[in-house]
């Protein structure tokens, strides 16, 4: 009987956060700037490691609300999603710990940026 109790208030737990997991709401998120970043090098000294694999890096400038965000995109080729266009909105949401920011792709596929800075948007 209390292994019944056990197994079904864990069961309830697990449904619990599965359900706050799958409700994340996102933003209308206003792309304002992309900027390709320069391929550099992390390697500074002679070694025989292998270099590390090249990587395509953006800085993308994105207004949520009443904040603007700079959030960086690294992708292994120089792929960037297609709705992802100045001037354009996209799906997005900052992360919990606010570290990072969430934009939706093309195919609905939740990408992660890091946040460089952020600053409150000014009104125009």
């Amino acid at each position: 009987m209390r292994f019944v109790k056990l197994s079904t208030f864990v069961l309830l737990v697990l449904a619990g956060s599965l359900a706050a997991a799958q409700a994340v709401a996102y933003e209308k998120a206003s792309i304002l700037e992309i900027s390709p970043k320069p391929a550099s090098s992390a390697v500074h000294k002679a070694t025989d490691a292998p270099p590390p694999p090249m990587q395509s890096t953006y800085d993308l400038t994105v207004q949520i609300g009443d904040m603007v965000y700079v959030a960086r995109y690294q992708h292994a080729s120089e792929y960037l999603p297609s709705n992802w266009v100045v001037g354009q909105s996209v799906d997005g949401r900052v992360g919990k710990h606010k570290h990072r920011i969430y934009l939706k792709d093309v195919q609905g596929k939740e990408n992660a940026l890091v946040i460089v800075t952020r600053h409150p948007a000014t009104s125009k």
